[in-house]
């Protein structure tokens, strides 16, 4: 195709329609956020990350057997195999915790498709086995760069108070195991960010499932998307004190930088996300009767709204909630991928049943045409 002078370049694809979907609707406009048509409110309130990880799969909510065998095949998938243990204890010292992340997944996609397993089979048990495991693997490698045992799931418990289980070496309270499962409904899907586009371009040449979660996760990582929520932390721990909101915010903005967790590409009023997860916060805080963290974060939302008119994007209110649930700042981005991964497979799934190979143009600017000049007549 040629491109011609007048051709419309869209930097970074905005506004561009790639595909239709019915897994996730965004109104950025209002602040809406619906899976498969629930709105997110209600799944907060009222869901789990295991449900709405069947949801996101399959369509529709489960009845109580579809859940009960659900929850049971995630549960067998918990538990490291020890191959990826060794992995886990064989990264290099310092080994940044979404790098291991999706390396560890990667070493896992290459277990092949078993004797009879067709394609679908074999996809559905990856599934299933990437979602429960990636949990466990950032878990274990947090306990392990710390000189720690990793802890092995209990079968009994779920997602959420599995993670934190294998983070602390004990079982979590009620308002913390709801606080994170309430945290992974939130993570769960998004449309088409930059993961979930960078998994399904993948997905479009027929790669493999797994093949596509791992480029999911490379795009995860960058601070403009994942890596966001400890950009956020740090930008807290640097503030420091309440006093110093104000002319951090100046300076930054002085300085043309970015105020991370603030400004979203689809919403133009508050996420809806962060104003659930701002509500967690406060929950956790009266918990463990330290509000400094919230109180700075609360602050620094007034004085760029007063300022910049920008609203906090899920990434703010998240990095307070991690922070109290003891997840540590470079461990906040894998623990987004750990949840992400549902809603990336939910495209995956969605791609493969209506695929086409995922192949844009560019406009060529350079130069029309240049001789070639032999190595000893150049310059």
């Amino acid at each position: 195709m040629m491109m011609t002078a007048t051709t419309e370049i869209e930097k970074g694809l905005e506004g561009v329609v790639i595909a239709k979907s019915s897994i996730t609707f965004i109104d950025g406009e209002r602040g809406i956020l619906r899976y498969r048509g629930i709105d997110i409110n209600e799944l907060a309130a009222k869901s789990n990350f295991e449900e709405v990880t069947y949801l996101l799969w399959n369509g529709n909510l489960p009845n109580k057997t579809q859940f009960s065998e659900f929850k049971k095949e995630l549960a067998a998938h918990r538990p490291l195999p020890t191959e990826v243990l060794k992995l886990l204890r064989a990264t290099p010292k310092g080994a940044i915790p979404m790098e291991v992340a999706r390396t560890a997944v990667s070493y896992m996609a290459t277990y092949p498709r078993k004797r009879g397993e067709t394609f679908d089979q074999f996809n559905r048990r990856k599934s299933l086995q990437l979602t429960a495991a990636l949990p466990t693997i950032v878990a274990s490698y947090e306990r392990i760069r710390k000189g720690k045992t990793p802890i092995r799931p209990d079968p009994r418990l779920g997602h959420a108070a599995n993670f934190l289980y294998g983070l602390w070496g004990k079982k979590p309270d009620e308002a913390y195991r709801a606080a994170f499962d309430t945290l992974s409904v939130l993570y769960a899907d998004h449309e088409m960010n930059a993961s979930t586009f960078a998994a399904i371009v993948a997905t479009s040449t027929l790669a493999d499932l797994g093949g596509a979660v791992t480029s999911a996760i490379a795009t995860l990582a960058g601070p403009l998307h994942g890596g966001s929520n400890q950009r956020v932390m740090e930008m807290l721990e640097e503030i420091g004190t309440l006093d110093k909101v104000e002319g951090y915010i100046d300076s930054e903005l002085g300085a043309g930088r970015r105020i991370m967790g603030f400004g979203h590409r689809i919403y133009k009023t508050y996420d809806p996300r962060a104003r659930i997860l701002k509500t967690i916060a406060e929950k956790l805080t009266e918990e463990r009767g330290n509000r400094k963290w919230l109180e700075i974060a609360e602050e620094v939302e007034r004085v760029v709204m007063d300022k910049r008119k920008l609203w906090p994007n899920i990434e703010f209110y998240a990095a307070v909630v991690l922070n109290a649930l003891g997840v540590p700042k470079d461990l906040m981005p894998a623990v987004f991928a750990c949840n992400r991964v549902s809603g990336w497979i939910a495209h995956i799934y969605e791609q493969y049943a209506d695929n086409r190979l995922i192949r844009p143009l560019t406009e060529y600017v350079g130069p029309a045409q240049v001789p070639y000049v032999p190595i000893d007549q150049r310059a």
